[in-house]
């Protein structure tokens, strides 16, 4: 259950009880001057996932994830895993071809803190793309027909005002929904 949902269930309770003992405005009134700050909201990240509908065996199968900053505040969105990196750094899809998946022959990488120009800044509304080519690290050779599942995870979002970078141990992770994929490889003639 979330903070804000938790806060307004507390909240009915608390006016409850005190309207029972006959002091419900004064209940009312102490939690709302109380000096409480308003929880914000997380980031509001919009995920959408295409990929090539057909390609020939031994040909690129190419993938593109957008991203859209879908609320009222600059984020700063931190790229590794992501395609963002402009490569291929993490298994952020899940490829299967007959019921099962397939090895992730891509790099993998070992991090210490990141540093300001390892974010990237999304102003509300922004859209943002990146392609990359799922052969490059899944053997999809075989002719048939291929899943993709995505995995995006964005390690660390910060709202406006902070500022990038901020340590590991301060990280705030998001999960953007992203609907998955599909294509066929016909065999090469």
């Amino acid at each position: 259950m979330s903070i804000l949902r938790r806060t307004r269930q507390f909240c009915r309770k608390a006016v409850a009880h005190s309207r029972r003992r006959g002091s419900g405005l004064a209940a009312v009134i102490m939690m709302s001057g109380s000096g409480a700050a308003a929880i914000p909201a997380p980031p509001a990240v919009a995920c959408e996932l295409r990929v090539t509908p057909s390609a020939v065996a031994g040909q690129p199968v190419q993938l593109t994830v957008r991203l859209r900053n879908a609320g009222t505040s600059v984020l700063q969105l931190l790229t590794w895993g992501t395609p963002f990196e402009e490569g291929w750094f993490h298994p952020f899809v899940v490829v299967t071809h007959n019921g099962r998946a397939l090895s992730y022959g891509g790099a993998s990488v070992k991090r210490a803190d990141p540093s300001a120009d390892e974010y990237l800044r999304f102003a509300p509304g922004q859209r943002r793309q990146a392609t990359l080519d799922l052969a490059d690290v899944f053997n999809v050779s075989a002719p048939g027909r291929y899943v993709v599942e995505p995995r995006v995870v964005i390690h660390d979002v910060l709202a406006a005002p902070g500022r990038p970078p901020r340590p590991r141990a301060q990280h705030q992770a998001l999960h953007p929904a992203c609907r998955g994929a599909t294509f066929e490889i016909t065999p090469a003639r």
